[in-house]
Parts: C-alpha cells; structure tokens; sequence
C-alpha cells in the first residue's frame, strides 16, 4: 500500500522523540522501522559536520524528512491558493463587496496557514491544516464560480455552449442529438475540412442529463456549469481522502491550486464532468479482479468507467488501456480463461452503465445518437492545437496528406497499447499519461485533452506502488528494446509523410491587402499542382485557429489536378478588416483526401 511507503498516520508499534526537544510522537504519528520501541527514548547518533543541522534540513531517511516533506507540500497548497484570487477579488469587489470579503478573509486564512505549516511539529497537526486549506479552496473557486454558475457571466467556447443549449433543450423534452444551434458566435463553433460548421450536440448524453436534472432544480442558473464545478470539487475532495495523509496537500495544489480547471468548469467542459467518475475507475485500479473476483470495488470502479465513457470520449481511451492493464496484471494470477470471464465481467459493467445512460436516445433516434457520439473522432476538423502537427499548420503552412496524422494517431495508439503490455512492470504507473500522448500527432491536437486530465495522474501516484505491478504477466522476447522501438515505427513514418508532402495549391493573390484596411472581397488565382482534384475551402486567418470560412463568390467548386482558376471570395459579415499588425493568412483546406494549402497576405 502507498501508506506504507510514505508512513500514513497509522497505529506504529514504535515511536520516536523529535530531536532538540520535541513532543514525543504518539499512535497515529509517523514512525520508521528502525526506531525504537514505544514509551523508549534513543540518543541521537553523531553527524559529520555539515550534515543535517548545519545544512537546515532533516535527515536523508526516517519520519523527520517525512514530516518536513508534508510541511513542504502544505506550504506549497496554501501558496497554490492565491493563483487567481486577486483577479476574482477585483471582479466582485464593486459588484458583489460580500464575495470580495469573502476573498479578504481567505487571505487571512492564508496567512495563519502558513505559519501552522512552517511551525507543526506532528503529522496530526497538518492533516487538520490540510482539511482547512482544502476548505479555503473550495471557498475561493465557489467564488470564483459564482459568475458562471448564476449566469451573469457567458460561455465563451462552443464546447461549453453546445453543452449548455443541450441541457436546456433536454430539461424542456427536446431531444439534443436532434437539435440544432447555429446562433453561435461564428468566430467559435469548430470548422470541418469540407466546409461545414459544427453547430449540433456530439458527445455521450450523461452529462447534460445531469445538466437537465440541474436545469429543472435551479432554473436561473446555469446548470451545466453548477455540474462541472461540482466535479472540480468532487474530484479534489476524492483525491485528498484516498492519498495518504503526507501526501493530501497535493489533492489542493493539483486539483484547484493550480487555477487550469477554472477556465474549463466555467465553460462547462464535458471531460471536466467525467473526471470524478475517472478518478473513481483509477483508484486502486491493479487491485481488481485479484483472485479472479470483481467484487463491490471492483463492479464500483467498472460502473465509474462507464460513466465516465457517457460523458465523454476521453474516457474511452483510457479504458482501452485499463483493460490491457489488467488483462496482463491477472495472466499470469488467473490464467487465460478466467482473465477473459473477469474481464467480460468488467466491461460488460461499464458497457451496462453506458448504454443505460443513452437508453432514451437509442430508442428514439438511434442514428443520430450514434452519430453524435461519435462525431468528434470521425468529422475531420480543421487543423488546430499545440501538438506536433503545428510543423505543418504554423511553420510549413500546407500538407496534401493531412490524412497521415490521423492514421499515425491510430499507430501510436497501436504501439503504446502494445508498449504498456510489454512492459507492464515498468509503465502501469503512467496508466493515466500514456493515453493522451497520442493527440500530440493528431490534426486536433489541443493542449487541452491532457491539461484537463492532469487531476488523474495523481490517483495512480497516491494509490498505487510499482509493486502492484511486480507480478504483472510478462511476455518473454528477444531484444525486447529493438521490439519495442519497431513499435512506433509506423507512427513515426506516417508522420514524417505528413510532414514532407508539401501543400497541394499554389496562389497568386489578385486583390491588394493592406494591413488595417476593409477587405470586402478577395480574388485570387489557384494552381492544383498535385495529382488529385481538390474541393477548396478559403478563410482568411488572423490568428492560429481557422475561425470561419468565406463564401465562393466566383470560381469552381473542385479544383481538377494540374488546373488553375481564379476564385472570387467573400467574407461571411459585411466587411472584414485586416489587423494593423501581426500576420493575416489565407488557409485552404479540402476533404477526402484532406488537406492544406496557406499563403501569407500581410505580415
């Protein structure tokens, strides 16, 4: 267990005296194994001179450098408070003076944190601090919450907006995946490769039936958002109880110290939703099936991975990998047979919550639930993201072979699947990393698909040990890092073939563009220099996303290989206006096969 490696405060058989003086610890304290027995004293051993004390610090092993490493971390969560709090203090100071009063006494509460922290001599002391700076976290981000949550702030991302307007149309009987909002702000909803525009509702409906049922109970919130940052605080407060105790200041300073979930639950980010139901599935999670039995816990976490899979499609990968994980951690415990029945046993449960949540919609519109839930991964958005197809995007500026980052996105996920199977051992830690890296190579690759689960690398870290994965299966291979490596071979050449193939359009800009000037109409002429016709789609960027496209004023709508024709373009409002500064790209993308062509008007 992780308490015994860190020293939860737990009944000791032994105790130690702290040094110069200190209280003596007590049952509940931490205690090392080479301490003497209860009730006994011990002298200190002599240090070489310019160890420990002149240094300032306790010593390299033992219970001292456990407590002084649990001060560490409870200085470091009260410190994780003020990220953020200065900025809600100044947003409700004028318009809500209650609130930033609120905020004045969470800065004193600060304080005296902090001196309780640098002073505790005994692990009880900080575990009580640890409580309340969980508490004063909760308090300011509730704050911080409160403008979203009523509604007097808006939703400024389509994630956010499309989950609100479906919870709304659900808590009223209308059916989300039969609905439809093109209202959105057309600089927000994400563009299609074909040129369409993402105005419907596509992801799995737990979260705004959860959204619905908030929407009826409080009528002038807005209930999406109360659920995402209910799930913030859920999930912090599920980390603190299941860590050890040394270890719960790091369930504050990850989960809501560190402000990057605010901006999410906000805008009312379904993956935000899901992670309580994900940190309930990770925890403990290579304890499962031991003995070939699921038990309560183990249903518990199967049934909190189906939900989590009903909320968002995030949750579907991570499950890909909880199940090799534990197909290789019971092989060997179980044999073949009775892995494959424990197996059946778990998915069929988080199968079970999945679709029961979907029940109504696949009842009553079963193509277009199906359709919806799976949209995300199959409608060919435009590029976008800080991942690594930005080589292409922002420094080559075009590819004709788009369409490699998204089968090197099924290899590398191939290949780590294949890679933590192997090496069990080793990697079954990292169980809630490895499944995002895949996004780094994908056409969609935004920062977001793992800043949002950074809360889950935090449940393996607190409630598992390398050695719950010492008696993993393990498949014996000659030059197992040779095999390993050969892996990802298909991968890394997919994307290399991305990256070369250079951009399938070539332009000659007719219309002058100058930078702070009205740009009404725009005319240029296109040259399709690869060997397959194209079906161009123009917009004209000022920034890193493809926001809207303009409309084919004059010119064909497929490009034949080897043609030139001039295009007549205009903007989707009235007039558009080049910035005075920075640069101002045209991007052209196409579908089937993908791709995209761009070239630099100002800048």
């Amino acid at each position: 267990m992780v308490q015994d490696v860190v020293g939860d405060d737990r009944k000791a058989a032994t105790v130690k005296r702290e040094p110069a003086g200190g209280e003596a610890a007590r049952p509940g304290d931490l205690a090392g194994p080479d301490e003497p027995a209860s009730g006994t004293t011990q002298e200190p051993e002599p240090e070489p001179a310019g160890d420990r004390d002149s240094a300032g610090v306790p010593g390299t092993t033992g219970p001292e450098l456990i407590l002084w490493l649990h001060r560490g971390l409870s200085v470091a969560a009260v410190m994780g408070l003020v990220v953020g709090t200065r900025g809600f203090w100044q947003a409700n100071a004028m318009s809500r003076p209650w609130l930033a009063l609120v905020l004045t006494g969470a800065y004193l509460t600060m304080l005296v944190a902090a001196v309780i922290a640098l002073c505790a001599s005994r692990h009880r002391v900080l575990a009580r601090l640890d409580v309340g700076v969980l508490v004063t976290a909760i308090v300011i981000k509730t704050v911080a919450a409160w403008p979203g949550v009523s509604g007097a702030k808006d939703l400024t991302v389509d994630e956010g907006i499309l989950m609100d307007a479906a919870s709304r149309a659900l808590a009223k009987g209308a059916n989300p995946y039969t609905s439809s909002w093109p209202g959105i702000e057309p600089a927000l909803p994400t563009q299609l490769m074909d040129g369409r525009t993402v105005f419907d509702f596509g992801y799995p409906p737990l979260g705004v039936e959860f959204g619905a049922v908030f929407e009826r109970l409080f009528p002038s919130m807005a209930g999406i958002v109360l659920v995402a940052w209910l799930a913030v605080f859920a999930t912090a407060v599920f980390v603190f109880v299941v860590a050890p105790r040394p270890l719960r200041p790091i369930a504050t300073l990850g989960v809501l110290g560190l402000g990057t979930l605010a901006g999410y639950a906000d805008n009312a980010y379904p993956s935000v939703i899901a992670l309580p139901f994900l940190c309930v599935a990770l925890w403990g999670w290579p304890k499962i099936g031991r003995e070939g039995r699921l038990g309560r816990y183990g249903l518990l976490r199967a049934a909190a991975l189906g939900a989590a899979c009903s909320i968002h499609q995030l949750g579907w990968f991570l499950a890909l990998f909880l199940v090799v994980g534990l197909v290789m951690l019971r092989l060997g415990e179980l044999g073949l047979a009775r892995t494959c029945t424990l197996l059946l046993r778990y998915g069929g449960t988080a199968l079970a919550v999945f679709f029961l949540s979907s029940l109504p919609f696949v009842v009553k519109s079963p193509h277009a639930w199906l359709t919806g839930v799976f949209e995300p991964l199959l409608q060919h958005a435009v590029p976008h993201g800080q991942g690594l197809m930005g080589i292409t995007h922002y420094i080559i500026g075009g590819s004709a072979a788009l369409d490699m980052y998204g089968h090197a996105t099924i290899a590398l996920l191939v290949a780590l699947l294949a890679a933590f199977a192997l090496h069990q051992r080793t990697l079954g830690p990292a169980v809630a990393v490895l499944p995002w890296t895949i996004f780094m190579v994908s056409t969609r690759s935004q920062d977001g698909y793992w800043l949002l689960t950074m809360p889950l690398w935090l449940v393996p870290l607190v409630t598992t040990t390398r050695a719950d994965f010492a008696n993993a299966f393990r498949i014996n291979l000659p030059q197992r890092k040779a095999v390993t490596a050969a892996l990802f071979v298909p991968a890394a050449a997919l994307f290399l073939i991305a990256v070369v193939t250079p951009q399938p359009l070539d332009f000659e800009v007719r219309t002058p563009v100058v930078a702070g000037q009205n740009l009404p109409e725009l005319t240029v002429e296109v040259t399709n220099v690869s060997g397959e016709p194209v079906s161009p789609n123009f917009s004209v960027a000022t920034g890193a996303t493809i926001a809207s496209f303009w409309t084919i004023k004059a010119g064909p709508a497929t490009l034949p290989a080897g043609a030139t024709e001039t295009y007549t373009l205009v903007p989707k409002t009235k007039t558009f206006k080049i910035p005075a500064e920075g640069l101002t790209i045209l991007r052209v993308v196409s579908d089937a096969p993908q791709t995209l062509s761009s070239v630099r008007l100002t800048g």
